[in-house]
C-alpha cells in the first residue's frame, strides 16, 4: 500500500508542478495520458490528437533529483508506437522501423533543474489507430550512470546480436560476406584497438558503428565504451562484443558473460562467468540442450539407423544420473559434445540431464537443467513427438 501511495503521490506532484491532468480509456484517443515513475523523474505521455491515421504525442518529464539534469533521452518500446514523421523540441535518436524509438533533447533544451519540466511532441503514422499507451518508457539521463555487471553483459548481448541482424545482413544486401564487415569499415571504430565511445551525443558514419552506438546507449550508461572483435574456432570464425564502463573499469562480454573481470580486446575465456543464473536462463539453456538432443536423434536416423538403434545409442553422460556438466575445456563426444558446445560460452558450470528417451510414434523426452552454486532449475519438454525421417 505504500508503494502505491509513493507512486499515486508522484503522480500527482507531476500534475500539480507542470499543470496537468491524468486520464486513461481502453481506446486510445484525443485526452488519453499515462504517469509514469523511475530514478530521479517523473513523465507524463499525453495523446494530443487523433486524426487521418496520424496521433500526436506530448511528454514531459520533471526531474525530481536534487542535481541538474544535463542531457536526457526517452525511450518507448516499438511495439507501441507507428512510425515517427516529426519531432518537435526534441529529436530522433534511432529510425522507429527497425528499432525501439527513442527521441533526446534537441540541444537547448537538454539541461533541467531540479523540480524543472521539460516537454517535447512527436506526430507518428498509425493508420489503423492501433497503438496503445506504452506501458513503460525508458528515461536517459546523466544523474544515473551507473551500471551492474548483468547490465554490461545485457548490452554486449544487445549488440552482438544487433551485428547478427542488422550489419551482417545490410553486408549480404551489399555482396559481401558476414565476417567482411570487419574489413570493409562498417565496424571501423568498434573494432578499433581501444573501442567505440557509445552514447546520446556520439554520430557515427559508419553503418555498424552506428547501429552498435544506437543500441549501446539504451542499454548502458555513463561513460561506455565498446569493442567488437574477431574470434576463430576448430569449424570456423565468429566475433564477440564487449562493452566497458570506463568510470569502474568493469567489462560485459557475450558471449560468455563475465564477472566484469573479461581482458578488454580479447575474447576472455578465463574470467569468471557471471555468477547467479535465472531460472528463465536456465529454462533458455534447457530449450537450446534440448535441441541439440533433436539435432543428434535426426542424424543418427538420417544415416540409416531404426529407431530401436537409435534408442539403444543413447547412453551418453548427460542422460545419465550424474548428467553433463557444461565445462569450456572438456573433451566430449557425440551428444555430449554438442550439447557441451552449445552451451559452454554462456552457462557454464551447469549441468544438464536429459530423461529416458522413449519412442511412440516419435521421440520423447525432456530436459532439466540445473545451476550447482543456487540450486536453481531449469527445464524444457515439448508436447509434440519428435518425427525424423531418414
Amino acid at each position: 500500500m505504500n508503494i502505491i501511495k509513493k507512486i499515486m503521490s508522484g503522480a500527482t506532484a507531476l500534475t500539480l508542478a507542470c499543470g496537468l491532468t491524468l486520464t486513461a480509456s481502453a481506446e486510445l484517443k484525443a485526452g488519453d495520458s499515462k504517469a509514469y515513475k523511475g530514478t530521479g523523474y517523473l513523465a507524463k505521455y499525453e495523446v494530443v490528437s487523433v486524426k487521418d491515421g496520424k496521433s500526436t504525442v506530448k511528454v514531459t518529464l520533471k526531474n525530481t533529483s536534487k542535481k541538474t539534469i544535463n542531457h536526457w533521452a526517452v525511450g518507448f518500446d516499438r511495439s507501441f508506437l507507428g512510425i515517427i514523421e516529426d519531432v518537435k523540441y526534441g529529436r530522433l535518436f534511432t529510425p522507429g522501423e527497425k528499432y525501439n524509438n527513442v527521441i533526446r533533447d534537441c540541444g537547448t533544451n537538454g539541461t533541467v533543474a531540479p523540480n524543472q519540466c521539460v516537454s517535447f511532441s512527436f506526430t507518428m503514422l498509425d493508420w489503423e489507430n492501433c497503438s496503445e499507451l506504452p506501458e513503460r518508457i525508458r528515461v536517459y539521463s546523466d544523474i544515473n550512470k551507473s551500471n551492474t555487471v548483468e547490465e554490461l553483459n545485457n548490452a554486449a548481448k544487445m549488440c552482438y546480436y544487433a551485428v547478427i541482424i542488422d550489419v551482417m545482413t545490410y553486408g549480404r544486401d551489399l555482396g559481401y560476406t558476414d565476417y567482411e564487415c570487419f574489413g570493409n569499415g562498417a565496424l571501423a571504430n568498434s573494432n578499433s584497438k581501444g573501442g567505440m565511445k557509445t552514447g546520446f551525443n556520439y554520430k557515427y558514419k559508419a553503418y555498424g558503428d552506428n547501429v552498435i552506438n544506437m543500441i549501446a546507449s539504451q542499454y548502458a550508461r555513463g561513460d561506455i565504451s565498446v569493442y567488437v572483435g574477431r574470434r576463430e574456432f576448430d569449424k570456423g570464425h565468429d566475433f564477440f562484443v564487449q562493452v566497458r564502463d570506463n568510470k569502474t573499469g568493469k567489462v560485459g562480454q557475450y558471449p560468455r558473460p563475465t564477472d566484469g573481470t573479461a581482458e578488454w580486446g580479447t575474447f576472455d575465456l578465463d574470467a569468471p562467468l557471471q555468477a547467479d543464473f535465472s531460472e528463465s536462463q536456465l529454462d533458455i539453456a534447457a530449450s537450446e540442450a534440448y535441441g541439440c538432443v533433436v539435432d543428434y536423434l535426426c542424424d543418427l536416423v538420417s544415416e540409416g539407423h531404426d529407431y530401436q538403434s537409435v534408442l539403444e545409442k543413447c547412453n551418453f553422460q548427460a542422460i545419465s544420473d550424474k548428467g553433463l556438466k557444461i565445462d569450456m575445456k572438456a573433451s566430449l563426444s557425440e551428444c555430449d559434445k554438442l550439447i557441451n558446445d552449445e552451451l559452454k560460452y554462456n552457462y557454464e558450470g551447469i549441468s544438464v540431464y536429459v530423461s529416458e528417451i522413449t519412442y511412440d510414434d516419435g521421440f520423447k523426452f525432456s530436459v532439466q537443467t540445473k545451476d550447482p552454486a543456487t540450486g536453481k532449475t531449469g527445464q524444457y519438454s515439448d508436447q509434440e513427438s519428435i518425427k525424423c525421417y531418414g
